[in-house]
């Protein structure tokens, strides 16, 4: 197979390409003309976790996290540039949904024509990360590795090891788990590689070692301010030990991590999500098989394909250990590109999957961005700025925002989100309460004694958190009970959150 190349012409087409992808990115990140979108999922922690850095608190000593503080900084520096505005955190989703499509054309153009390596970056932004819009460290982390994915592949050479290792330090300082993992990928790679070149085995020791370095170093480096305030064995059982006891379910949650139950009547619904769910499945082994065929074939795209699958198979695995959808969709940039070669191989049929592959694309893309336009029109002021939301959640928030004043604390006890767009701090160590065995009795009782300390005013309680979780100790019960003990309520909202105002006020 000859490697991939390109003449000049129609060179301008990626950069139409990226075009494309920037205002698609806009529309759907912001009404027309600048209005941005109130955004959700969970990139709402790291704006909060951003917020309570910039107030001078500690990660893992002031406030809780079971991620590495990676995302948090990236959100506390645009916070700490532009201020705690909610414009500014749509503009980090758009960066970095342009990183990801430059990396993903980048990566693409290694193994696939200058066509389908758009299609690919087309396929990942409008299928996958356009669906949840959701900036968390899982694509902070894809974006770092990925990264190191196109230097091995376009850069060759033990001096580069280092690099790479460091990208995947990086990659950690998002994901705790994600380029430890990938690097595993890598040491196996390179392994492989330098056997069937028959190195010396001091030469595949050094570029072992030389992987690790930069990975370790890195990740280190980083780490340092962290380890030095919180200690080793804090973050050791944040990161590790309870993600690993109260958060890494497996397969044994809601079916497959899917967002609904799977089920004939839903099965339409959740056929874009399980096309994804299979396709790891069929890409991974395909491809390896094809590479371990043509492994006597010098071409660099073989090299490169091996590298990319080992890659997702890895990030496969990784994600499955707490499977989610939204977890599957941050890893499966390389089974986008890997499934683009498998049909580019089939001449025939080749053209015909591609022009139907980027009208279904373009199709999605208007209907989505169009239904995003038309059905959040309400405008609402608040003091984290104007946000195009629906008029449900405008109603509450400007309701809220009457009610407290910015830089007051005020706890939102099951869900972080009115804290940038009312610019209200979080006063509890934990970031919400759970009902499951998720918050700890310890923390239910540090929740109430700062909340007592600093004599917060108002608590928005959700009603889920009134109600026993089969199966699960009731955790909750002793700031249930304080709760009513000590504060009013005073409205209850059309979604059931209730706002329980302090008797001292």
């Amino acid at each position: 197979m000859n490697s991939i190349g390109g003449g000049d012409r129609r060179a301008w087409l990626p950069y139409l390409a990226l075009t494309g992808a920037a205002v698609y990115l806009y529309l759907n990140l912001f009404a027309l003309p600048c209005t941005p979108f109130l955004l959700g999922g969970d990139q709402v922690y790291f704006w909060m976790y951003a917020q309570r850095l910039l107030h001078g608190e500690h990660v893992y000593v002031d406030f809780f996290q079971f991620t590495p503080p990676g995302t948090d900084l990236v959100y506390a520096t645009l916070f700490w540039f532009f201020g705690q505005r909610l414009w500014v955190a749509n503009a980090a989703v758009f960066l970095l949904g342009i990183a990801l499509c430059v990396i993903c054309f980048a990566i693409a153009r290694k193994v696939l024509h200058r066509g389908p390596a758009m299609l690919s970056a087309a396929l990942f932004l409008v299928l996958l990360y356009g669906k949840p819009l959701n900036a968390t460290h899982h694509w902070f982390s894809l974006l770092a590795v990925m990264c190191a994915v196109w230097l091995a592949m376009a850069k060759a050479g033990a001096r580069w090891l280092v690099a790479i290792g460091a990208l995947l330090g990086l990659a950690s300082f998002f994901t705790q788990t994600r380029g430890l993992v990938v690097l595993f990928a890598f040491l196996a790679f390179h392994l492989w590689e330098d056997a069937r070149a028959k190195s010396p085995w001091k030469n595949i020791l050094r570029n072992q070692a030389l992987l690790v370095l930069g990975f370790a170093a890195v990740l280190l480096l980083l780490s340092a301010p962290f380890l030095a305030f919180a200690g080793p064995a804090q973050l050791w059982y944040f990161q590790f030990t309870y993600v690993r006891q109260y958060l890494a379910h497996g397969m044994d949650q809601l079916p497959l991590g899917l967002p609904g139950p799977l089920a004939w009547r839903t099965l339409p619904r959740l056929s874009q999500y399980l096309v994804f769910y299979a396709l790891p499945l069929v890409v991974y082994p395909v491809t390896l098989w094809q590479c371990w065929r043509a492994r006597g074939d010098p071409a660099p795209v073989w090299r490169n394909l091996s590298l990319l699958s080992l890659t997702g198979l890895f990030l496969f695995a990784e994600a499955v250990l707490s499977l989610n959808w939204l977890r599957l969709f941050a890893v499966s940039m390389p089974a986008v590109i890997l499934l683009l070669w498998i049909i580019s191989r089939a001449a025939n049929i080749c053209r015909c999957v591609f022009a139907a592959l980027w009208i279904a694309t373009f199709v999605i893309a208007v209907a989505g961005t169009a239904s995003r336009q038309i059905h959040q029109p309400t405008i609402a002021h608040l003091p984290g700025g104007a946000a195009a939301t629906t008029p449900e959640t405008a109603a509450k928030l400007e309701w809220i925002a009457q009610h407290t004043q910015p830089g007051e604390f005020f706890f939102q006890a099951g869900w972080p989100g009115v804290y940038l767009p009312l610019e209200l701090r979080n006063p509890a160590y934990v970031d919400v309460i759970l009902p499951a065995n998720e918050t700890r009795p310890e923390d239910i009782a540090s929740t109430v004694q700062r909340l007592d300390q600093k004599q917060v005013s108002y608590v928005l309680w959700p009603a889920r958190l009134d109600q026993q979780v089969p199966g699960s100790a009731d955790n909750v019960t002793p700031l249930r009970n304080w709760l009513r003990l000590h504060y009013t309520r005073i409205h209850t909202f059309p979604d059931g959150d209730v706002l329980w105002q302090s008797d001292r006020k």
